[in-house]
């Protein structure tokens, strides 16, 4: 699946952007509106909620008496959904068999561990301001279309991506500029400022990229099977 990334590019020497059409064949059979359904009845996920001028929605927190850890209001994040704005879904990569085998797919193919994130809005809805992350990432489009910006200006790894600074526009540069469809895959280098500029309703894969030099532990992905008389 990886062979057409790795064939637009020499990342050994010319990292940047990759843009590759119809990455995926049938995107909708890794990410819909039925699995972020599915992903509401969990606990064992973390929505983050971005209100309408890009920023962090807090989202409160309870105690139920048998679970280990603190649960997310889900009341508060479905109110949220159905309004029309954007949400952001960490731990993805464990709810469906497709996204766990394109996280081993990765994983074996780069010296990274990954996870999926979703990012979504049934309506016209603000994302994140234009920002770097710590690491590269993987976007795949799965539902709607979205515009995207990536500039060839990036943050030093000298410093953290707290993102409070002011940006220059007049000294920044964009690298690539288009429209995601379903099943199209964007790749930005780590640190590389960014935006998604939503205009309708959406569903995105995000795939982060901690390189393994900081963290060598991977999510035990096996198939595991107990066979039963029954």
């Amino acid at each position: 699946m990886l062979s057409r990334f790795f064939a637009s590019r020499n990342l050994h020497c010319d990292d940047g952007v990759v843009y590759i059409p119809q990455f995926l064949d049938k995107p909708q059979e890794y990410l819909s509106w039925k699995d972020v359904e599915t992903c509401l009845t969990r606990d064992d996920l973390y929505w983050e909620l971005i209100n309408g001028n890009g920023e962090k929605r807090s989202l409160p927190e309870y105690k139920p008496y048998w679970s280990p850890v603190p649960c997310q209001d889900k009341n508060t994040i479905y109110n949220h959904i159905t309004s029309g704005e954007s949400f952001v879904i960490t731990g993805y990569s464990k709810i469906k068999r497709k996204t766990q085998d394109l996280c081993i797919e990765i994983e074996r193919s780069l010296d990274v561990c990954t996870d999926v994130h979703v990012y979504g809005a049934r309506t016209k809805s603000p994302s994140f301001k234009t920002h770097c992350d710590h690491f590269s990432n993987f976007i795949i489009q799965c539902v709607g279309e979205t515009p995207w910006k990536v500039y060839k200006n990036k943050q030093t790894s000298l410093l953290a991506c707290k993102n409070d600074k002011p940006l220059n526009y007049d000294i920044m540069e964009i690298d690539w500029e288009g429209i995601l469809k379903p099943g199209d895959l964007l790749y930005i280098p780590d640190r590389a400022y960014h935006c998604a500029l939503p205009d309708k309703t959406r569903l995105s894969m995000s795939i982060p990229c901690v390189p393994t030099v900081l963290n060598p532990e991977f999510y035990d992905r096996r198939n595991y099977k107990i066979q039963t008389d029954n």
